[in-house]
């Protein structure tokens, strides 16, 4: 079972994973103007090109790619166009991408919770699904 957390996500060691979409802009980039993402693009400069391009290989614009990681930062996809409302379908597919990763890797996981932030979705919808998650991987809310 996942541990849960609250606080500033973006320091704490481990690989961090901001929620996204599969929207990329007309340079190729992903969109990453919202809460977390915002934070680690501006934290990170050049990730969203990075991530742009690993979208692209991985199911596209628009697309499904669940998990990416780089280095130590990933994007975990809640919906498909950024103005959309979060998708449960989606988040239960990137979920099971995060455990393999976590389990594969052992790798201590800090994941944002998936889209209760903007209260998209409510815990009693998203937590059955994280809750299937390993020891490793973090749950953060602010």
């Amino acid at each position: 079972m996942p541990l849960f957390k609250t606080g500033a996500m973006l320091g704490a060691p481990g690989i961090k994973i901001v929620t996204a979409s599969s929207f990329l802009t007309s340079e190729g980039k992903l969109f990453m103007g919202r809460g977390l993402a915002r934070d680690l693009k501006v934290k990170v400069p050049g990730i969203d090109k990075i991530f742009g391009s690993m979208v692209l290989e991985n199911g596209g614009h628009l697309g499904r790619y669940g998990l990416l990681v780089y280095e130590r930062w990933g994007v975990f996809q809640v919906r498909r166009r950024f103005s959309d409302k979060a998708d449960l379908e989606l988040i239960t597919f990137g979920i099971e991408k995060v455990r393999e990763f976590a389990e594969d890797t052992g790798y201590i996981i800090n994941l944002e919770y998936p889209d209760i932030q903007d209260e998209e979705l409510t815990q009693e919808e998203v937590g059955p699904i994280v809750d299937t998650l390993p020891g490793n991987v973090y749950i953060w809310e602010n």
